[in-house]
């Protein structure tokens, strides 16, 4: 009986949990109201105190764990630090053949970003109106649990239609302009079909992704 307890127990500990688990987002549990709760600047109690979260703060997107699962890679505001995950409830996570939930992707030279709430995608470039439109496509990887397609149509004010193509994959990101950090990396193939009038900028774009919800 003990044994079987003991199974059990690995089954649902953190430490069974997918490589692929993360990002994943959490909500701020179990501090006092007008207390906050620490960012650290590293998995230690006694690390310097970079910025904190309120205590009913929500919809945080955790990165990655440390490697004892005790403490987790977040960003507040443009600092990146760390928090102690007992404070940190991670919301209901879809089934692992669900499509990652991004919310946004960007990148830098150019600058590039592109909003995603299903099914509908915006893309913003410099010097180029914006380019909206949908989803069309959804792929996963067959072979590789961290890997993902999305295929968007999109429509712009001067170009007519062009095609997005989003190669996504679960692993450590830096947007190469900021100390934050991601942990969804993204190559986007913007495909231009209309010879008279081009988009301007069709080309292989790559940048970060993230599950967080826009700022309001």
């Amino acid at each position: 009986m003990i044994r079987v307890f003991c199974i059990l127990l690995a089954l649902v500990s953190p430490a069974a949990a997918s490589q692929h688990s993360w990002p994943a987002l959490h909500d701020v549990i179990g501090v006092d109201e007008g207390d906050v709760l620490n960012l650290r600047a590293a998995p230690d109690i006694t690390a310097e105190v970079l910025d904190t979260l309120s205590a009913d703060a929500s919809d945080i997107e955790v990165i990655r764990p440390n490697e004892d699962l005790t403490w987790g890679l977040v960003n507040v505001g443009e600092r990146t630090g760390w928090v102690s995950l007992t404070y940190l409830a991670q919301q209901a996570r879809q089934p692992a053949s669900a499509f990652v939930d991004i919310t946004q992707c960007f990148g830098t030279e150019p600058f590039w970003s592109l909003s995603y709430k299903q099914p509908a995608i915006r893309l913003s470039m410099p010097d180029v109106p914006p380019a909206e439109g949908f989803i069309s496509g959804l792929f996963k990887s067959r072979s590789q649990s961290d890997r993902y397609f999305y295929r968007g149509s999109m429509m712009t004010p001067d170009a007519g239609p062009i095609e997005v193509d989003l190669s996504i994959r679960l692993r450590a990101c830096s947007d190469g302009r900021s100390d934050r950090a991601y942990g969804i990396e993204v190559d986007m193939l913007v495909t231009d079909n209309n010879t008279e009038d081009g988009f301007r900028q069709p080309g292989l774009f790559s940048g970060c992704c993230t599950i967080a919800p826009p700022a309001e």
